[in-house]
């Protein structure tokens, strides 16, 4: 099965509006002369990201961005489901992301706000013919309520999330031939939650299953966590090996490292792009 192939009526529906905004038509106009429309095929042409804000080591460093739609069309969710844009389509989406960050709106400072600990940081960017445009924004959707941030802001992000949910419909899956593998320690003796880099209880530790020895990991950092990416053989082991957490929720089995001491791992895929 082509991968790549995608239901395109959902994501035809989904971005008939963006394609609006790119129109010139208004009787007597003359139109105005605009930069030819040439992405980069095999770099980003949009991407949408969180990064920060609280969440478990592990996870954060398995986390994948949100969506990325590369130059070529190739669109990956979540570094789990891929669809494709046809060039129609990514025109409209770039044009009206890039529409939206030119605004003198994205400028604004956010309003005064009481802050949110802990609060994960939005970047969004998207590629266009005279330049990269971006914007980070700490708390974006926590602090949506109070009118902290320009609205157009929270256009851009709609209009990358409204992609991110018509690739994730099509459920086609995204596989690759390079993954990402991390391990964070895995405590044992009290009862609670899985123990994704913290003293939380494991009690799975203790029928913890041999580590592969295919699978080759560096040593660990500070924190205890070891991270690597791989391709070729290891690679191949990691997904026929291990257990892949595909909705990020932290659910790791745990295994016993050749040293003696137990982790839980997960992996998942690389884009292209990393």
């Amino acid at each position: 099965m082509d991968h790549r192939l995608t239901r395109r009526g959902l994501l035809a529906g989904t971005l008939a509006t963006f394609a609006l905004s790119a129109c010139d038509d208004a009787p007597g106009a003359v139109p105005t002369p605009t930069p030819s429309f040439d992405p980069p095929a095999d770099q980003a042409l949009a991407t949408w990201e969180l990064t920060g804000g609280y969440t478990l080591p592990g996870l954060s460093a398995l986390r994948p961005p949100r969506l990325v739609v590369y130059g070529d069309g190739d669109t990956i969710a979540d570094a789990a489901y891929r669809s494709r844009l046809d060039p129609d389509q990514l025109r409209a989406l770039a044009t009206a992301v890039a529409g939206d960050l030119r605004t003198a709106a994205t400028q604004k400072k956010p309003t005064s706000t009481p802050t949110i600990a802990d609060a994960p940081v939005t970047k969004v960017s998207v590629w266009s013919p005279t330049g990269p445009l971006s914007f980070t924004a700490e708390g974006l959707d926590e602090l949506k309520s109070d009118h902290a941030y320009a609205d157009v802001l929270y256009d851009a992000r709609d209009r990358l999330a409204a992609v991110h949910k018509a690739v994730s419909a099509t459920a086609q899956p995204y596989l690759a031939t390079r993954v990402r593998v991390v391990a964070v320690p895995a405590f044992e003796g009290t009862a609670g939650s899985s123990g994704l880099g913290t003293p939380a209880a494991d009690p799975s530790a203790s029928a913890a299953v041999v580590w592969p020895t295919d699978i080759k990991l560096p040593s660990p950092d500070a924190e205890g966590l070891r991270r690597a990416d791989m391709d070729g053989d290891a690679a191949r082991a990691a997904v026929r090996m291990l257990t892949r957490d595909l909705d990020q929720r932290g659910a790791w089995p745990t295994y016993r490292m050749p040293d003696g001491t137990t982790v839980r791992a997960s992996w998942r895929y690389l884009l292209p792009s990393e």
